[in-house]
Formats: structure tokens, C-alpha cells, sequence
């Protein structure tokens, strides 16, 4: 049977925004459904090329595991953000997709058993992929406190078969199977048809809308960056008509990550402040909800007023996370409820950004926030984005800022990562910049996004990063080599740059060295070769150690003194 018409288009579409990435349509097709439910249904910020698996695995096309809210595709990954704070919070999704026409029980059985292998025995489930991602699901495990992790699980075709008896005993078999692990706090599992992943794919590629009913607002004082602005208060019922999703197959509506600024999972409904509101509400004390609460303010790009009907066009609720999900959590409980809110139309980035800053002071602000306002980012993002196609970069300084624009997405690439590449490249640090982000970030931070500095050489580590990245996903060097990427990254300046920060150099300096680098990162043979040498020798490095594990391993490779044998042996002269 020929594939849906619209999938169809839209899989022309998805190729389109992805020409770098050599698929053919059905593993394409996988990619696009984990991009559908990821980014459309759910609303997460996640590169789906990262979510899918490679190989032949068993039962399986994609897995993503996230903590707080960030995608762990390794040890590394996961240990970076475990390592700061208690109670986070995690989610298991996993993705099996057909392009076929109808809901293939033997297909969805397997789907399942590969699924409950992943979290018991391992016999099917292997591959360099699945044993990174298994390493990440023990870190989380070991980790747990009072939060045990949700499960997803999302079979797709792109069919409309809606007979699903059969099927639907299978997954309640399946789904008390794995409860019994007695691992879950929440498990989903839902076989997806063309009608979900069309209105995903467009919910991830299309600015959000939506109408609020806002009969109290009154208009709030002029100022030159806002086009109109509002205050007041609303219904909870209204707030969540803007702030939840469509319905998933049971019937239930979930809250929108897109839409927010921070992360909708920091939401823990056993904390303190969260508990004793909750427990206020329940017991029917709903009048002083409105006088308590601080409020919720939503940004919008475009509102179009008719009467007390205000259709928000590009939204964003950069405040009132917590309030939120209280709301969508006791449910009816909330159908007497009011809110205080604040509207503002504005198209201004750094304006909107700083109303963000703002309106969180009690919360921990993200250091990216802050580097979004800085003018040399600015700058960063339009240069990274004005070079040819094979060396454009986009910088995502704020979440799902691409979202409803066109754009390849693994050359998404977010401050954060952006400052790993730099510190390996450019402060010497490549043993530090997987696991030790927060640490960098405060001894860096007045050495970095500074208004001086050349964002051609920020351009160089971007793209570095980019085309490693694009090696290992293509199989031109091999998957377990990706541990060594800042060392690779590390190398590419260390072999014409002994100095540990390259930004003081003279733009003779820095301009000789960028043209270096930038030769062979655009002769992908001659990357590849390079990686693999100093991959080979990292390899001899550790086969010397006498470690084996692959804990001990990455370990390891995160202590000056491999840092030190590897330039010695390999850049002596540098």
C-alpha cells in the first residue's frame, strides 16, 4: 500500500530541511516520527537525529532518555547533570516505526519485548548505542530518590487502521508486565497513526496559536519595545486552555513544554511549597489562590484583540511554570480557580529575554539566558548563520527559537554545547568538557561570549563539533569512538597552537590557524583520518592503563595526565 499523501509530503519536507543527512525514506521516516512526537506531541526541544539508533537493533529505531528535561545519549551526559542536585526527575521513550499501513501485532510485540529487555536482562537489546544508553539508564537508577522515571512508548505507521482490539490487549499485558518492575512512576504506551504524526510534524515546524478569553485585562503602560501589554486576571480553565496539549489516546491532555521557559519537569508535586498549596486547594480554598500566587506572565509575538477574545500568536509563558503545573495537576480542583496575568505583545528578542530574566530573579537563572543578551551573541548567531550551506551553524540562543523555522536540525547548536568545544579547543580543557560543565562555565565565564573576542574562531568549534558529530552518525568512524570528541576537538589546535587561549593571539595568529583547521575539517576524509589517529592513540593510552571496564575507561580519559601523554606523544613540538 502507497504511503499517506500528507506524510508523504511532509517527509519531502523533513528531507528538505535535512539535506546533509544521506537515508533512505524509511529510516527517514523513523527519524521524522521520533521529530513528530518529540517536538510536535510532547512539545520537547530534542534532536531527533540524536534520538534515533543506527543500526539493526532488535525491536527498536530510537530511544531518548532525559534528565531534567536534557537528552543523555551517554555516561557522561547523564553524570554531568546528576551530579548537581537531588530529585531529578528523568523519562524513558522509546520509538519503533513502519511505514506501512496498519498496526502489525508481531511488529509490536517485539516493539514491547525489546522494550521490558532494555530494563531486565539485555540479552536482545545490544549495540554500542543501546550500551551507552543502558549506562545512563543505571546512573539514573542508582541515582533515584523520590522520583522514579516515566516510561513512553510510541510504535508509528502511517497508515489509519484503527482496529486495535487485539493490539490494545497486547499493551495492557505489556503494560502490567512492566509495572511489575515496580521501576515506573507513569507508563504510556501508545501505537501512533498518520493523523497523530501529521498534526506533530506540524506543531514542531509551526509557531503555537491559540485564543484566550481575557475579560479583566486592563491595558498596562506604553513602552517603546512593546506593541501591547496586559494585566489582570484570568480563569485557571483559560490558563490551561493555552497551556496543555491535545489529547493523547487515553484522553488525557499534558502541558506543553514548548511553551514554557523553563523546565516543566522541575515540577515536583511532593515538594514543600507544591504540597501545602495543593493540599490548600483540595480543601476547597480556592478564593485565595489569586491573592497568593505571583502570577503568570506570556509573551507573544502578535495579539490580535476582539473584545475580551485575544488570539496570541508565537507564544511563550516565560513565567508561572510551577503555577501551571498545580493547576493541571489537581484537575477539577482548579475549576473555581483565578490567576493573576500578565500579556505582553512583543517582537523584540532581547526585550522578551530580558522580561524573562526579570520575572524568574527568584528563581536560578540560566547562565544562557544571560549570554543571550550579550551583543557579541548576537553577532555569533547572524555570522553562524549567513555562511554557505556546508558551513552554516545556527545558534539557538534561547529554546525552540527555530521551532517554526526550516532549518537542519543538527546544526542546531546550543550555547552550552558550544562552550564544551570552546573549552577544548581553545582553553586546553578536553578532559573536563563532557562531565565538568558547571565548572568550566565559573572558572570561563569572564573568558568567553566576550565583545572583542573573533566569532570566526566561536564559527570554527561549532562546525568542528557539527562535522565530528556527523562522522560518528554516519558510520565513517565507529560509534565507540564519540567519547573522544573533545579530545579530537582539542587536537585540531593544539597541533598548531601550544598557548591554553587562543582569543589572545593576534588576528594574524588566529586568522593563519583558523584557515589550517577549516582546510581539513572540509575534507571530511581527511577529518576522519585525523579523529582517528588520535583516537588510536587515546586507545593505546588506556590499553596501557590496564582498564577495562567502561566506567573506569571514561573515567579515566577525564584526568589531566591522559591529556598530558596525548600531546606528548602526538603533539611534542606544539
Amino acid at each position: 500500500m502507497a504511503m499517506n499523501p500528507i506524510i508523504k509530503a511532509q517527509l519531502k519536507t523533513f528531507k528538505e530541511m535535512n539535506p546533509s543527512e544521506v537515508m533512505d525514506d524509511s529510516d527517514l521516516f523513523e527519524v521524522m516520527s521520533i521529530f513528530s512526537i518529540e517536538n510536535g506531541v510532547l512539545g520537547d526541544n530534542l534532536d531527533p537525529f540524536r534520538v534515533h539508533l543506527k543500526g539493526s537493533e532488535f525491536g527498536i529505531d530510537g530511544v531518548a532518555i532525559t534528565i531534567q528535561g536534557t537528552l543523555c545519549t551517554d555516561l557522561d551526559e547523564a553524570t554531568e547533570i546528576l551530579s548537581h542536585g537531588r530529585n531529578h526527575t528523568s523519562e524513558f521513550h522509546f520509538f519503533q516505526s513502519k511505514t506501512s499501513a496498519k498496526y502489525n501485532y508481531g511488529d509490536v510485540s517485539k516493539f514491547l519485548d525489546a522494550v521490558y529487555d532494555f530494563f531486565t536482562d539485555q540479552n536482545l537489546t545490544n549495540g554500542a548505542q543501546l550500551e551507552d544508553l543502558a549506562e545512563v539508564k543505571d546512573a539514573i537508577y542508582s541515582n533515584a530518590a523520590k522520583n522514579s522515571p516515566t516510561l513512553r512508548c510510541y510504535y508509528c505507521t502511517t497508515g489509519s487502521d484503527n482496529e486495535l482490539d487485539k493490539i490494545q490487549t497486547l499493551i495492557n499485558i505489556n503494560k502490567e508486565r512492566l509495572s511489575e518492575l515496580n521501576i515506573f512512576d507513569n507508563i504510556h504506551i501508545e501505537c501512533v497513526g498518520a493523523k497523530v504524526i501529521q498534526n506533530g510534524f506540524r506543531s514542531a515546524t509551526n509557531s503555537s496559536t491559540a485564543k484566550l478569553n481575557f475579560p479583566k485585562a486592563v491595558t498596562m503602560p506604553s513602552h517603546e519595545k512593546v506593541d501591547e501589554a496586559y494585566i489582570g486576571y484570568v480563569s485557571a480553565n483559560e490558563l490551561l486552555e493555552i497551556a496543555l496539549g491535545d489529547e493523547d489516546q487515553e484522553g488525557q491532555r499534558h502541558i506543553n513544554r514548548a511553551l514554557f521557559y523553563d523546565n516543566v519537569r522541575d515540577f515536583n508535586p511532593d515538594s514543600e511549597i507544591n504540597r501545602s498549596i495543593i493540599e490548600e486547594l483540595k480543601a476547597g480554598q480556592v478564593d485565595s489562590f489569586v491573592f497568593k500566587n505571583n502570577g503568570i506572565t506570556v509573551v507573544s509575538k502578535s495579539i490580535d484583540r476582539k473584545g475580551d477574545t485575544f488570539t496570541l500568536e508565537d507564544y511563550q509563558i516565560v513565567n508561572g511554570c510551577q503555577s501551571t503545573n498545580i493547576l493541571a495537576y489537581v484537575g477539577a480542583l482548579a475549576n473555581d480557580v483565578f490567576v493573576p496575568l500578565r500579556l505582553i505583545g512583543c517582537k523584540d528578542a532581547d526585550f522578551v529575554s530580558s522580561v524573562i530574566i526579570g520575572t524568574n530573579k527568584q528563581n536560578e537563572i540560566r547562565e544562557d539566558q544571560f549570554w543571550a543578551l550579550r551583543p557579541f551573541m548576537k553577532d555569533l548567531e547572524e555570522y553562524c548563520a549567513a555562511q554557505s550551506a556546508d558551513s552554516r551553524i545556527y545558534i539557538e540562543r534561547r529554546d525552540n527559537q527555530y521551532r517554526d523555522v526550516q532549518v537542519e536540525r543538527t546544526r542546531i547548536v546550543k550555547p552550552t554545547d558550544l562552550m564544551k568545544a570552546v573549552a577544548a579547543m581553545y582553553f586546553h580543557q578536553p578532559h573536563r568538557a563532557a562531565r565538568d560543565y558547571r565548572g568550566i562555565r565559573k572558572e570561563f565565564s569572564g573568558r568567553i561570549f566576550n565583545d572583542h573576542h573573533n566569532v570566526e574562531l566561536y564559527h570554527l568549534a561549532a562546525i568542528a563539533l557539527y562535522k565530528f558529530d556527523y562522522l560518528i552518525r554516519t558510520g565513517r568512524i565507529e560509534r565507540t569512538r564519540a567519547i573522544f570528541r573533545f579530545y579530537a576537538l582539542y587536537g585540531l589546535v593544539k597541533q598548531h597552537h601550544n598557548k591554553a587561549d587562543l582569543f589572545d593571539a593576534n588576528i594574524k595568529t588566529q586568522t593563519a590557524i583558523k584557515t589550517e583547521i577549516l582546510s581539513l575539517l572540509n575534507d571530511m576524509d581527511k577529518y576522519a583520518e585525523f579523529i582517528d589517529e588520535i583516537s588510536a592513540e587515546l586507545e593505546r593510552i588506556i590499553s596501557n592503563s590496564g582498564l577495562t571496564s567502561r566506567e573506569k575507561v571514561r573515567d579515566f580519559i577525564r584526568t589531566e595526565s591522559v591529556v598530558s601523554s596525548l600531546t606528548t606523544s602526538m603533539f611534542p613540538k606544539a
